[in-house]
């Protein structure tokens, strides 16, 4: 069979759409798998690095943009549609996996016309602009948490849960004597948290706690950041960037974040607590609606960037580092956030419907 996974331009997209990809080929040498993203995203690097085939299309993004550039991408999406109808057929797709990102839905609406049948992964709490177009033309519609999408068929609706990195496993040596922070805001950093995190360790300081601190910063933050704590005389680890992603994990006690459902999953899989500090501009605030619902879960904690300081994070904190049965009590609540078969069921529940209009 041959499968087309779709979207992109985060990390998030990418990674999920991966996972997917990497299930589907395991499950027989005869498979294969297509990526198409777009030519402005993440994808363009992420994808063959991971081993896939990508193809790529010149289309613009519609929220958020100038009145001229919705114009241009409106004159673009046809032109995407055709061009996507053609990649299909030549390749023999039978199934196309949109996984968020504007990509996708050009995609999703030339498999569409060409009766193939097609699904849409929603990572977060709130429905992204492509996928709620999408999800009209899908045959299914997965998800990562139990709430459904407003205005959709609940008959399209599966809880898959989330794809993640095959590579991410829970770590069972973890070290739970030692209270060790990590800190990271995605692959650029996020200055919110660098400023957060450097308040919060001098304050941890005054009042003789004293963690491991593991920090990646971004390129752009990094010099001020690692200067910061040696002012202060705090011996931290930081890093622009941290490839080993699992090794972090596996010596983190409370992890401070940002809350893209992707970060979620992943930390659901190594059994971390978070404190969530949710990216303010993400779109329809579904970064700290994520956050919310695992906070009231009781799987971690919210700081609102801008509002909360780094105060309220080194009080949490010293909350958890001064009680660990309630850190360890949280870490048993996230797990409940990781679906290890999300990846399986997409491709077995799209399978299906193949399966049966074949047969």
């Amino acid at each position: 069979m041959k499968l087309v996974v779709t979207g992109g331009g985060t990390g998030g997209h990418i990674f999920s759409g991966v996972a997917i990809a990497q299930e589907f080929l395991s499950q027989s040498k005869a498979n294969e798998v297509l990526f198409i993203g777009s030519d402005q995203g993440l994808e363009t690097r992420l994808v063959p690095k991971a081993g896939l085939e990508l193809r790529t299309l010149s289309l613009g993004k519609l929220k958020g943009q100038s009145a001229i550039q919705k114009i241009i991408t409106l004159i673009q999406i046809p032109f995407a549609i055709l061009k996507c109808m053609w990649i299909l057929k030549k390749f023999g797709a039978d199934m196309v996996v949109g996984v968020g990102g504007f990509a996708a839905g050009p995609c999703i609406v030339a498999a569409k016309i060409l009766g193939l049948h097609t699904a849409v992964l929603e990572q977060n709490s709130v429905m992204g602009f492509t996928n709620r177009v999408a999800a009209r033309f899908s045959d299914f519609i997965f998800l990562t948490f139990n709430q459904l999408p407003k205005n959709l068929p609940a008959s399209k609706c599966v809880v898959s849960g989330n794809p993640i990195r095959a590579s991410l496993k829970p770590y069972s040596g973890k070290d739970k004597n030692a209270f060790v922070l990590f800190a990271f805001g995605g692959s650029q950093g996020a200055t919110g948290i660098n400023k957060m995190m450097c308040e919060a360790a001098a304050l941890l300081k005054d009042h003789g706690i004293a963690p491991k601190i593991i920090h990646q910063t971004g390129e752009k933050d990094f010099d001020w950041v690692k200067k910061t704590y040696q002012n202060a005389g705090i011996p931290a680890e930081v890093y622009p960037f941290i490839d080993n992603m699992q090794g972090m994990y596996d010596q983190a006690s409370v992890v401070v974040c940002r809350s893209g459902s992707g970060t979620i999953s992943e930390l659901a899989a190594t059994e971390n607590v978070p404190v969530f500090v949710p990216f303010p501009f993400a779109a329809d605030n579904h970064q700290e609606v994520n956050a919310r619902q695992v906070e009231q879960a009781g799987g971690g904690f919210v700081l609102v960037q801008g509002k909360n300081t780094g105060q309220d994070l080194a009080d949490i904190l010293t909350r958890l580092q001064k009680n660990p049965t309630e850190l360890e009590q949280k870490r048993k609540m996230i797990k409940n956030f990781y679906r290890p078969d999300a990846a399986k069921r997409i491709i077995d529940t799209l399978k299906s419907k193949v399966y049966v209009q074949k047969n």
